[in-house]
């Protein structure tokens, strides 16, 4: 009977609830792209070169192609025999070459430099396998957007933080501290419906730890209503 008194008189209380946001210092951004010296795939970024720049493959293709099957239908021409019976050869072989330069001259560099600074990988591989099955034009789409979208991660427009639920909860003059488990790689500058729905799956497991730890829903209620929030 005395133990079972004892263990009555214990005195027990949630002194406060918190959801706490805090900076993710060591997110995983593979799923937007990495880095790197090489270009992996031929949707690479050259951060060497400005987007516009007709240095880039993807700005001079189509034309340089173009003057390619014009190159090869004079080839055509050149091959149908010499002077004198081939009126066309030298005409033909004089064009091939003032092709052959406009398309190097295609293939120059034109702009100031991109974003590569000193010191600094030159390429960014997106993640095209996010894309698969997109046109080649959509996949590159998709990773310069991935590209700006990580240039602005390390610019400090935003960041990566983690979101847990807290209680601060007295056991005999004793403080202890419950947690939920935390949800992190939360992007800074997703939306507020999408923050509340975190934070609510949050206090949903926090109420269950608190509830384990043999604290009365009533107690839980009446705690989780001056629930504070903070930036850690």
């Amino acid at each position: 009977m005395n133990n079972q008194t004892a263990s009555k008189r214990i005195a027990k209380r949630i002194s406060k609830v918190t959801v706490k946001r805090m900076v993710d210092t060591d997110p995983d951004t593979s799923y937007l792209g990495e880095y790197s010296n090489d270009a992996e795939t031929e949707y690479a970024i050259d951060r060497k070169h400005s987007q516009d720049c007709q240095n880039l493959e993807e700005n001079h293709r189509q034309a340089v192609d173009q003057l390619e099957r014009v190159i090869a239908y004079l080839e055509t021409v050149r091959q149908a025999g010499e002077p004198p019976e081939n009126v066309y050869w030298s005409a033909a072989d004089e064009s091939q070459d003032v092709l052959i330069e406009l398309q190097d001259e295609l293939q120059e560099c034109d702009c100031n430099g991109g974003d590569m600074e000193r010191n600094k990988y030159r390429y960014f591989n997106g993640n095209v396998e996010n894309y698969t099955g997109n046109t080649p034009e959509d996949i590159r789409k998709y990773v310069r957007q991935d590209y700006e979208r990580m240039e602005r991660l390390n610019r400090g427009d935003w960041c990566y933080i983690g979101i847990r639920a807290e209680a601060k909860i007295m056991i005999d003059n004793v403080c202890q501290k419950i947690t939920s488990g935390g949800l992190w790689g939360v992007e800074s500058d997703s939306s507020r419906e999408y923050f509340a729905e975190i934070e609510a799956e949050e206090l949903y497991e926090l109420r269950k730890q608190l509830t384990a730890a043999g604290f009365s829903k009533r107690a839980i209620a009446t705690a989780c209503k001056n629930i504070e929030r903070m930036d850690d």
